[in-house]
């Protein structure tokens, strides 16, 4: 398989422009760089790779090494050095990595492992990097503009994962589990996979709404079915309550635990008291996609580096 996308990379480089001017490889004047970064709208930073201007996404819930796209990779002329994979449910891409050095303006190259596949990363920039690539103290997102008395939410910061797979996020107790909930305001819905919504079904009662299908757009433009599920007994984030998940009906197994929310279901009346009775099953991978749609009255989404924490500035209204 690594064979054949090199291959495609190569005849994909013969149909291609010619490289940038040299004159374009040149790196920024050193700088320092500021304690925090801001980002809004489409959140795109430039950095250098080998000398070469590099715009990249950043995406709070990327997981592992900056992913470019296959174009970007051949005009740079880069080598592979390992085969690469990602996985959605059944569906796997398959790119290719690298060592690379990556200039983020202030003069001092970073070692880094940068991938890529045929398929495209972006198609705003030259690539998606993870909050937790970067060398700043603390990164925040602008979410929208800020109101009056918001309360600041505070949140221990949790790095899980290697190399291939790091991601940020925090947890929260589940049964005798913890959940890591990673935000993801890139995307609308709370994002899961299908043992983890029979592991959360079963310790909240849980059940999918009728008329509910979607679909999850992944990484790569991947596309996977989901069903909505609603959960009796909301997940406490703190202040914010969790109860509402779409869920990724064929990846990593079936969500035959979950069931169906019925009309009139005496499980979601108000004030009523549930004791489940039923099991958990399965090897779940208790990761939750927190999206917009969860903070949308939040005006601020900041990770603390340095601090090991992540901060939500919300109004109170929507909690």
């Amino acid at each position: 398989m690594l064979a054949r996308l090199l291959v495609a990379i190569a005849l994909f480089a013969v149909l291609l422009p010619a490289a940038p001017a040299q004159a374009t490889q040149t790196s920024p004047s050193p700088s320092v760089l500021p304690e925090e970064l801001v980002l809004s709208g489409d959140n795109i930073i430039t950095v250098w790779l080998g000398g070469v201007p590099m715009r990249l996404e950043v995406s709070s819930d990327s997981l592992g090494p900056p992913v470019i796209n296959s174009e970007f990779a051949v005009q740079l002329q880069l080598v592979a050095e390992t085969p690469r994979g990602w996985r959605f449910g059944p569906k796997v891409v398959n790119g290719v990595s690298a060592l690379q050095s990556l200039d983020f303006g202030d003069g001092v190259p970073v070692a880094m492992t940068v991938s890529w596949a045929e398929r495209f990363a972006s198609r705003k920039a030259e690539g998606v990097i993870g909050v937790h690539n970067l060398p700043y103290a603390r990164v925040t997102f602008i979410l929208g503009p800020a109101s009056e008395g918001e309360i600041l939410h505070r949140f221990p910061m949790k790095r899980s994962g290697g190399e291939y797979d790091t991601r940020l996020g925090t947890e929260v107790p589940v049964g005798k589990r913890q959940l890591m909930m990673v935000f993801a305001p890139g995307r609308a819905e709370n994002l899961i996979t299908a043992p983890t919504a029979n592991f959360i079904a079963t310790h909240h009662e849980g059940g999918f709404e009728p008329g509910s299908d979607g679909i999850a757009v992944m990484n790569f433009g991947v596309e996977r079915p989901t069903r909505m599920m609603r959960i009796a007994q909301p997940i406490e984030l703190g202040d914010l309550l969790v109860d509402r998940f779409a869920v990724r009906i064929e990846d990593y197994g079936d969500p035959k635990r979950v069931g169906e929310i019925g009309e009139n279901d005496p499980r979601f009346e108000k004030g009523q008291i549930l004791v489940s009775r039923r099991k958990g099953r399965g090897s779940p991978d208790l990761l939750t996609r927190l999206g917009r749609d969860q903070i949308k009255h939040c005006s601020s989404l900041t990770y603390d580096l340095a601090g090991a924490e992540i901060r939500l500035s919300c109004s109170a209204q929507g909690e």
